[in-house]
């Protein structure tokens, strides 16, 4: 099977690709410039340079594929990336995806909540999505929740970072990489964990390797046509049991404190004229504040939970290796 990877040079689109290729199928990837997929080379993967906000998007890349896995997104873009032209070219991509007779779509998708419409990533996932179902493709959508290697490092800690050399979090955006130097080792350093929401919000954390397995079992298996899947983790944690976690792993005191959603609303809000990637960055985590996903089991009914990784097993096999930026 002939299967594209839109965005393959990003945290989970590397990880789908190793996977695709692992289990035999012939992968291309598209990536915005060659010189950023060479991480991937010796994967046998095919890199396609194309950009979604282009007048050719995808289209070149399409020819003679059997399914598709979108994975790319704009929630951590570089200086001079206009998000709102990448979300118009994903939903271009679906109509010429149908255009080039394109038999699968997979889209790696986000929980749907109460205030979606407020949210950029969620409220162009579920346009998406709609678009998707319209389409004459056959459609699967999967909805993650938090993934470790994100939001673990976005506490306030390096550890999930380390040998991550796709991390979606240490890509050159000014914003981000101003909050890092402000927040990077907090929990290492100061035992402090900087946590959306309440200390007792629950979520299903997912590994990004669990969650580039679920795409694969969505592009294989025939049954899976049409169908959403809620892929949580293989445990539903609080943020207050994540940061016991971490207590565990560096034999510290890890002490919680936590931002209320209205807080990020308000400061979205307050930047929304001014810079619209921060003000999107902060309503993002206005979300995760605000919402939940308590998933269980977990795999979604595509993965075997007694197999996914756990938020200790992750944290573990992270302190083991070398700090440093990925």
């Amino acid at each position: 099977m002939v299967v594209l990877v839109v965005g393959a040079n990003g945290q989970l689109g590397a990880r789908c690709v190793g996977e695709l290729v692992s289990r035999g199928h012939t992968v291309r990837g598209t990536v915005r410039a060659l010189e950023r997929g060479q991480a991937l080379e010796g994967t046998s993967v095919e890199l396609v340079e194309a950009d979604l906000t282009s007048a050719e998007g995808l289209s070149a890349a399409l020819a003679g594929v059997d399914s598709v896995v979108v994975t790319a997104n704009p929630t951590a873009p570089r200086a001079g990336d206009d998000p709102e032209a990448v979300y118009a070219g994903l939903l271009r991509l679906v109509d010429d995806s149908d255009a080039a007779a394109v038999r699968r779509l997979v889209l790696a998708s986000v929980p749907t909540t109460s205030i979606d419409d407020l949210v950029p990533l969620p409220r162009h996932r579920r346009q998406i999505e709609a678009r998707m179902s319209a389409a004459r493709c056959e459609d699967v959508v999967l909805r993650f929740p938090p993934f470790m290697e994100s939001w673990l490092a976005l506490i306030g800690s390096s550890i999930p970072l380390r040998g991550e050399p796709f991390a979606t979090i240490s890509r050159p955006s000014p914003f981000l990489r101003t909050f890092r130097s402000w927040t990077g080792t907090l929990v290492e350093d100061r035992g402090v964990m900087l946590v959306p929401g309440r200390a007792t919000n629950r979520n299903a954390f997912l590994a990004v390797r669990d969650a580039a397995a679920a795409c694969v079992e969505a592009v294989e298996r025939p049954d899976a046509a049409g169908r959403v899947y809620e892929v949580g983790g293989p445990e539903v944690l609080t943020w207050a049991e994540v940061a016991a976690t971490y207590e565990q792993i560096l034999g510290r005191r890890v002490r919680v404190v936590t931002t209320p959603a209205g807080v990020y609303a308000a400061v979205s809000a307050m930047l929304a004229p001014l810079a619209a990637v921060p003000a999107a960055t902060m309503a993002l985590n206005r979300l995760l504040a605000a919402s939940e996903t308590a998933w269980s089991p977990g795999g979604g009914g595509l993965l075997d939970p007694g197999t996914m990784l756990t938020v200790h097993g992750f944290l573990e096999t992270k302190a083991a290796l070398p700090a440093g930026r990925p």
